[in-house]
């Protein structure tokens, strides 16, 4: 059973690289070239306790995953006003294309002998480091309220998905828990689209995340997802 006990937002605030007062004159369309870069990682602790006659086979496992990602050249953004008052910004053209990626997972496996009638034994096994690489995801961006600006999943990206799961051992609970830039949202508002005396601005986005796990195997999953989002604005 999966129990989610804590999450930590810190939502990144808006930095200006411009000049000007935010929320000036605010036409209700603007147009930006885009570049994202960001990293995501997932690390597991767990244990399991299985009988064998009087002894008890404990394995326990420590699993580190991680994906760092960034484009390799800038998409368009259309941002437009919200369609009424009080509604959030539509985001028109909304994808992040070309980006490249790299995944790399690691940890150890170690099996304990126990019991007051077993000869106590431990085995460690170091997993190494995997490594898995892409080009050519895409991502969206939407605002699904006001003022957040929130991704969808990553397509494209299978292969930093695809590693073993038997060292580190990742039963179906852990892999069930997909790290995504969904997790982590970040400010975005009229004032900073829409004023033309602001040539570039960025949002950020930095969430951790831990849920635990009961029942067959106890532990805890602990997850973080930091991406920066750059806009530079594009004469219409």
């Amino acid at each position: 059973m999966l129990r989610q006990i804590e999450v930590w937002v810190i939502l990144g605030c808006v930095f200006l690289m411009g000049w000007g007062a935010a929320g000036a004159a605010t036409p209700q369309r603007a147009v930006f070239s885009v570049t994202l870069t960001g990293n995501l990682t997932k690390d597991w602790t767990l244990t399991r306790t299985v009988a064998d006659g009087e002894c008890d086979k404990v394995t326990t496992t420590n699993g580190h995953w991680r994906l760092d990602l960034a484009t390799r050249k800038s998409s368009r953004f259309v941002i437009l006003g919200p369609s009424a008052p009080g509604r959030p910004l539509r985001v028109s053209s909304g994808v992040v294309r070309s980006i490249a990626g790299t995944a790399s997972q690691s940890g150890l496996n170690r099996l304990a002998t126990r019991g007051p009638r077993c000869v106590s034994a431990t085995q460690t096994r170091n997993c190494g480091s995997q490594r898995r690489s892409f080009r050519n995801a895409t991502v969206r961006l939407a605002s699904p309220a006001r003022g957040v600006g929130r991704f969808g999943r990553l397509q494209g990206a299978a292969p930093a998905r695809s590693f073993s799961g038997s060292c580190p051992e990742e039963p179906a609970e852990i892999r069930s828990i997909r790290t995504e830039l969904t997790l982590a949202d970040a400010p975005l508002t009229a004032a900073d689209a829409f004023d033309r005396n602001v040539p570039r601005f960025f949002i950020s986005g930095n969430t951790t995340q831990e849920t635990t796990l009961e029942g067959e195997y106890n532990g805890k999953v602990t997850e973080r997802v930091r991406w920066t989002l750059t806009f530079t604005r594009l004469k219409r």
